[in-house]
């Protein structure tokens, strides 16, 4: 029966190509530093890591000066220094960097789709660039006040449209055509 590391050479098992505890390293490092302890043991680096035990035995064997029964210990600030060595090595670098560009282009399509104004029905092209100077007749906008004017209820979701419309396409106008005091047509 095949493991999964050899299913995942032949591409039959999903694997990651990067650790994901390599995005919290300086979180991981400052959890340690505040250790009452000055050593730390498997489980703790599991917990700390977020990994399995394997992986977590194979961080930490390479700093382990204690045996406690079957287990060992790592001293706390060889553990440090080794995930340090570990953080500022090509494949963290990578890691590191790739996340920073996914999170700065999530940040750039949330201000797109904040900046955008919303279009939630399908609308005639004369309506979707539709101005305050050319609102349909029997809608006023003023100062504190919206109002429109209509004959049946289709004649006045149009309207409306238009009105949303004109809002989305000059917001800053609408703000100061609404806002109280003077007219500022």
């Amino acid at each position: 029966m095949p493991c999964k590391a050899d299913l995942a050479i032949l591409g039959l098992w999903p694997m990651p190509d990067k650790p994901i505890w390599f995005g919290r390293l300086d979180q991981v490092i400052a959890e340690l530093e505040a250790l009452p302890h000055p050593w730390i043991d498997r489980a703790g680096l599991e917990r700390l890591l977020g990994v399995g035990r394997r992986r977590a035995q194979q961080i930490l064997q390479p700093c382990v000066t204690h045996q406690i029964g079957a287990s060992g210990v790592a001293d706390r600030g060889k553990l440090i220094a080794r995930l340090k060595e570990l953080a500022q090595g090509q494949t963290a670098y990578y890691e590191q960097r790739r996340r920073r560009q996914l999170a700065q282009s999530i940040e750039k399509l949330r201000q797109a789709w904040l900046e955008t104004p919303r279009v939630v029905v399908e609308a005639p092209e004369a309506i979707a660039r539709q101005e305050f100077d050319d609102l349909p007749s029997g809608v006023h906008v003023g100062p504190g006040a919206i109002t429109v004017e209509f004959g049946s209820v289709q004649e006045g979701l149009a309207k409306l449209l238009a009105l949303a419309m004109a809002i989305g396409n000059d917001f800053a106008r609408f703000e100061r055509l609404t806002q109280p005091g003077e007219d500022k047509r």
